[in-house]
């Protein structure tokens, strides 16, 4: 896959764009004409010796990429001037035994996936660690108190736990998801020019061979017109891209200057303005983002190549192939990103506490009211009321001025709040659920990293 540096490569995890460059294509092709020949011989299906002769002639310094790149518009796809090089390449008693039973389409769809297969594998694998940091979160902020928001203004209270937590909460399916998909859901393609395979094949059930010498799952049948493997592969990357942007945005709002309840890790020349010395600007969540929309594109594009006429398509199957390779890199890409955003998050809780202040009495002032009436403190009722006003009117927290009245006036008062209204004026207490949430969460990715090192 060739990137402009410039403008794509900030984007796209920089060693799957080399492993879904043109020659990790090249060479994924080549090796699964080379698995077609090793079972065949295997089967005795042709002469002892071909393999090791044919894989010699065949080194991937031998092909000419730059030719095959100019020549794949004469065909519609490179299989077919790859072909052509390969049989050049290889003497006259060996040319009969390459791509046998074979198709153009069968070498693409099989080239795509061995190279998007270890892509999965990294994007999950960045997935646990991005997992295994919002556990860390979790477990550290579960009780520290934060404002919940609703349409981006203040609501009720919440801890930074839980919010992590419904981040993770995310996260996990999508976990679930690759892992299934890198275990049963990058398959052979191996239909022949039709999709009705090869009786021979068949009898000697060479494509569960071939599947199983590549590390693929084998289909019930060619899916040449059946497009629902590939879009199952947009699909979780699509998903997964969903779950990371929501976290992104989320952190992005939170590093505002005027919030600051968040920010992204330190990183030596990262987050810097080209006028602004004065900005620390959250550049992982701005890439994690611009990939994940640019994904939910890719997306749109490959689900309206699913419905293919007859046994080969025409424009549809050729569309796939940019979105899926680029969606890949871009994910991944972000997945990495994701994670050393969360490794690294700085945390402000007294920010969060001073946030949260600046409209507690939205919904301490009834708690307070029911308070000071059920004890029939009914002076503290006018304190009640003037910290509020004060605190609206100075933008100031009504919890930190209703402490300030309180110690103006009577000890008696200052004696209660200190014994019995201090309780009272604890978020804590207002979003109790949230402990057992993050608990919940918590017992979840536990669950998913033991079985990742089960498996393993």
């Amino acid at each position: 896959m060739k990137i402009n540096r410039l403008i794509n490569q900030p984007f796209v995890h920089p060693a799957v764009a080399e492993d879904l460059s043109d020659r990790g294509f090249v060479q994924a092709m080549l090796d699964f004409e080379l698995a077609i020949v090793a079972v065949r011989e295997r089967n005795g299906l042709i002469p002892k010796g071909i393999f090791d002769s044919m894989q010699h002639a065949l080194s991937l310094e031998n092909f000419d990429i730059d030719t095959l790149s100019q020549n794949t518009y004469l065909g519609g796809n490179t299989a077919i001037p790859f072909v052509t090089q390969a049989k050049a390449l290889l003497s006259d008693d060996l040319k009969p035994y390459f791509h046998q039973t074979v198709t153009s389409q069968d070498v693409i769809d099989t080239a795509m996936m061995l190279v998007l297969k270890p892509v999965a594998h990294r994007i999950y694998d960045d997935l646990l660690r991005t997992l295994k940091a919002c556990k860390t979160l979790i477990s550290d902020h579960r009780s520290t108190p934060m404002a919940g928001r609703t349409l981006l203004q203040q609501a009720l209270p919440i801890t930074f736990g839980v919010k992590v937590a419904q981040w993770a909460a995310g996260l996990l399916p999508i976990a679930a998801q690759l892992q299934h998909l890198t275990q049963t859901g990058f398959y052979l393609q191996w239909g022949g020019p039709v999709g009705i395979g090869d009786e021979e094949n068949q009898q000697h059930q060479l494509p569960q061979h071939v599947a199983d010498y590549l590390g693929l799952a084998t289909p019930l049948l060619p899916w040449h017109t059946n497009r629902q493997p590939i879009h199952a592969i947009a699909s979780s990357l699509d998903a997964c891209a969903g779950a990371m942007e929501n976290i992104a945005l989320d952190i992005a709002l939170m590093c505002q200057s005027e919030i600051s309840e968040l920010s992204e890790p330190a990183i030596e020349g990262m987050g810097g303005s080209s006028s602004m010395p004065h900005k620390r600007n959250p550049v992982l969540c701005a890439l994690i983002k611009a990939a994940s929309i640019r994904m939910h594109g890719h997306l749109s594009v490959i689900s309206n190549t699913t419905a293919q006429p007859f046994e080969r398509s025409l424009g549809q199957w050729h569309a796939s192939w940019v979105p899926l390779t680029e969606g890949a890199a871009l994910i991944a890409g972000a997945a990495a990103y994701l994670k050393t955003l969360l490794q690294g998050l700085q945390v402000h809780p007294e920010r969060m506490a001073a946030n949260l202040d600046l409209n507690s009495d939205a919904y301490l002032i009834k708690p307070l009211t029911k308070y000071a009436r059920n004890t029939e403190q009914h002076a503290l009722l006018d304190t009640i009321d003037n910290a509020s006003e004060y605190a609206h009117q100075q933008h100031a927290g009504f919890v930190t001025t209703l402490q300030h009245l309180l110690a103006t006036e009577s000890n008696e008062l200052s004696d209660t709040y200190q014994h019995s209204l201090l309780p009272v004026t604890n978020p804590l207490r207002y979003c109790a659920s949230a402990d057992r949430q993050c608990q919940d969460v918590l017992d979840a990715i536990g669950a998913i990293i033991a079985q990742h090192q089960k498996d393993k």
